[in-house]
């Protein structure tokens, strides 16, 4: 990748990330705005994989479930 690509890369990197937290989630408040946007996403069409914007609420999914698996935990079923 040459110079001026990476910097195109991380010039747009940071403006998605601006809007969408495509990075791991450390906080209470980082969790709530990721749940809002990955909801605003999901309403525009989000989840329909031929959508242009799948792969982004696939990866804002991901960065949740990591956050969960940790803060809500979910209980083994004892039956």
């Amino acid at each position: 990748m040459h110079a001026t690509e990476l910097s195109d890369v991380i010039h747009h990197y940071q403006a998605i990330c601006n809007a969408v937290p495509l990075y791991p989630i450390h906080s209470e408040a980082e969790y709530d705005r990721a749940v809002s946007i990955l909801n605003e996403l999901l309403d525009a069409g989000g989840a329909d994989e031929n959508n242009p914007l799948a792969r982004l609420v696939e990866m804002l999914g991901l960065f949740i479930h990591e956050y969960e698996k940790v803060h809500y935990p979910l209980e083994e079923s004892t039956h």
